[in-house]
């Protein structure tokens, strides 16, 4: 009632005011309530100095330190009025505040254009406009048309954070990173540790130690020597053990188990002044009935706190404040709104809680008075929204995510993955929690570990410890160019330099000068003085890049190969593997001198295929090759072929003829003339002798 007469006051005075009066306590109160602010709310110090012309509506623009601010979003608008008419006629919604400027409902915000009132998003949300995204303060972006947080920045207790790992300095709780879980991680004489209950599974990641039958993720969750995380309880390895309850069991059951009135009390929680810090780390609750069970185990004490909250109930009321209402003592929580807090005029939620049906709830890891403050599907512990300690907070902070179940299997957001040590969820599918490449699988630990050497994690070559690596963009590290990583080390290809023969990553190699040779084939000629050695492969091997090897060159026909180049010395350019075997191709060409030779007599065009075979041909083989080879033109015997008597065939005087110790077939039919005639004269001579 008293605050009711106090506002009525209020805007009866503000109505008396000449509007000239109105304007200048309407700027002086806005520069001194927003610098009064700026460390709670992150408002800069306001100073209005001059009217200007925005969209054909008249604001008064403001500066900070100087710089022009009307580029820093619409809330640094600030538009005079003295009735909601004058604000909805230009934007649909906006009303006139009882401090005598326009405003968007509790909720929403001016565009960028000054031209409608736009709903604030959450994270993860919808937006079409960065200045949705604005209550989220630095770090805060519409990408994509999602509001989100740049990639060095977590969205927690409404906006977006740069955090500090385990480890690090630290002035408060909430300025370290908590990876799954607020309740993990406290500021503990300013640096970042693992609260009390929780162990460090990995660099930067604290889990909860749980108990038998309590729920787990991981063997080492489980805080006893006899007990294994098996589908996700907590479960002794002793069958007998199992059956058993321990005493800390018995102390926590009853703890869970005691009943209290006093703690499901409904009303809203008592007025507390924050001052100029509206992010309080411990809940704003009134004196409380604290109960503690504890018990010792070997060296470690476990304790359960039980915090029973007073609240004085109050029935609802239609005069009753609501979120949106206006209000007056800014900065300070609205009576009948638990969690909210008056600012610029309005009854919004404190940061770390968001509006849903005219309620402020709290998102995970922020403190409530009971449990219907707390987000669906989470648990209420210590007066705290929080997961299931097999859950994890998704990244709005509102909802909590199922487990998942381990390396390899389905992840929707990094935090699912973090019990698994260096893995990550990728951002295209299938996703899956997979080890970064700078990690490899320890089966023992359950999680991903850090690869040693080769494929180490890396920001720079320096930080690479093996001998001729680099640092990939990846982050790990890599053997350098014309080196491969062979037996632990990264060794030189061919052509790469080397020291002795053992530097080479391939078998058959020697490590040579240039005009050196380590063959007995021929002895070594004097190197330079100033030449490097270098990996080659020995004399009778070529080196074959794709697979690192020395390969040897065929010594004679049909020897074993796997590539073309091991034919090629022995049997020219024409030689080919095939079939595993080093020879010609006889569709087009034959082995003749040591080589493979293009048929001579062949016209047109031939295609082969890597087998070997023809795919296309236009050439008219059979019995037209032995008849048109004969008299071709050629450049040596080789080049010449027949299907019969290959061997009678050379080149001469530039044409393909029959060997000269073979008589042709004019000398013959001359030989045949010659000897009939002779005959033929013999019989003549004979009978006219006998005449």
């Amino acid at each position: 009632m008293y605050a009711d007469t106090k506002e009525a006051a209020m805007q009866l005075a503000i109505s008396m005011w000449s509007p000239s009066v109105r304007k200048w306590i309407f700027c002086s109160f806005w520069c001194l309530v927003l610098g009064r602010t700026s460390t709670a709310s992150a408002h800069p110090l306001v100073i209005c100095f001059q009217d200007q012309t925005y969209d054909d509506v008249s604001v008064r623009k403001c500066r900070v330190d100087s710089r022009d601010v009307a580029g820093l979003g619409s809330r640094s608008v600030i538009w005079p009025c003295e009735e909601s008419r004058e604000c909805s006629d230009k934007v649909e919604k906006a009303q006139c505040s009882i401090f005598g400027f326009c405003q968007c409902p509790a909720g929403h915000v001016f565009s960028a254009g000054v031209t409608s009132c736009l709903p604030e998003s959450a994270y993860g949300v919808a937006c079409q406009e960065a200045v949705q995204c604005s209550h989220m303060l630095t770090g805060a972006r519409c990408e994509a048309g999602v509001c989100t947080c740049d990639g060095d920045y977590t969205y927690v207790r409404g906006r977006c954070r740069k955090l500090v790992d385990l480890g690090q300095p630290c002035s408060e709780d909430i300025d370290c990173f908590f990876s799954h879980n607020r309740e993990a991680v406290v500021c503990r004489d300013g640096t970042c540790d693992c609260a009390d209950g929780f162990y460090r599974r990995s660099s930067n990641v604290c889990r909860r130690r749980v108990t038998n039958g309590e729920l787990c993720l991981v063997h080492q969750d489980c805080d006893g020597g006899n007990l294994r995380c098996e589908n996700q309880v907590c479960t002794t390895t002793d069958a007998a053990a199992a059956q058993t309850k321990t005493f800390r069991d018995v102390a926590i059951q009853t703890v869970d188990a005691v009943p209290s009135a006093e703690a499901h009390q409904e009303g809203p929680p008592p007025k507390v002044d924050t001052g100029t810090d509206m992010r309080p780390e411990k809940p704003d609750l009134p004196p409380a009935t604290i109960t503690t069970t504890s018990n010792s185990e070997g060296t470690g004490t476990a304790k359960r706190v039980q915090i029973v909250t007073k609240r004085s109930p109050k029935a609802a009321c239609a005069k009753c404040r609501k979120f949106g209402d206006a209000c007056v003592d800014e900065g300070v929580e609205c009576p009948d709104v638990p969690y909210s807090v008056c600012r610029m005029g309005q009854c919004l939620c404190k940061d770390g809680y968001y509006h849903a049906d005219g309620l402020c709830m709290a998102e995970l890891g922020e403190y409530a008075h009971q449990e219907s403050y707390c987000p669906k599907g989470s648990d209420f512990r210590d007066h705290r929204c929080t997961c299931p300690n097999n859950n994890f907070y998704d990244n709005n902070m509102r909802s909590c995510l199922k487990p998942a179940q381990g390396i390899n299997t389905s992840c929707t957001q990094q935090s699912q993955c973090s019990p698994y040590g260096l893995a990550y969820c990728p951002a295209a599918s299938p996703k899956r929690c997979t080890c970064h490449p700078y990690a490899e699988y320890d089966e023992e630990k359950q999680m991903c570990v850090e690869k040693q050497g080769h494929e180490a994690y890396c920001e720079k070559d320096a930080d690479c410890t093996l001998a001729n690596t680099r640092c990939t963009p990846q982050k790990t590290c890599v053997c350098q160019t014309n080196y491969f990583y062979v037996n632990e080390r990264c060794m030189a290809a061919s052509g790469s330099p080397c020291q002795t023969v053992a530097d080479c990553a391939f078998d058959e190699a020697e490590c040579t000068g240039d005009g050196e040779s380590e063959s007995e084939a021929e002895p070594p000629s004097e190197p330079s003085s100033d030449s490097p050695k270098r990996c080659r492969c020995k004399r009778g091997y070529l080196y074959q890049s794709d697979s690192n090897k020395c390969l040897k060159e065929a010594e004679q026909y049909e020897d074993e190969c796997s590539v073309d180049e091991q034919c090629q010395p022995l049997l020219g350019e024409l030689g080919q593997c095939i079939e595993g075997k080093c020879q010609c191709n006889e569709a087009v060409h034959h082995y003749k001198d040591g080589k493979c030779n293009t048929k001579i007599g062949t016209s047109g065009r031939v295609d082969i295929n890597n087998d070997g075979n023809i795919i296309t041909s236009n050439v008219p083989f059979c019995s037209s090759l032995s008849t048109t080879a004969l008299d071709e033109r050629c450049g040596k015997s080789s080049e010449c072929f027949v299907e019969d008597g290959q061997d009678n065939v050379e080149c001469r005087n530039s044409a393909c003829q029959y060997s000269s110790d073979r008589p042709s077939a004019l000398k013959v039919i001359t030989l045949m003339l010659t000897s009939a005639a002779v005959l033929i004269t013999g019989s003549a001579l004979r009978d006219a002798y006998y005449a």
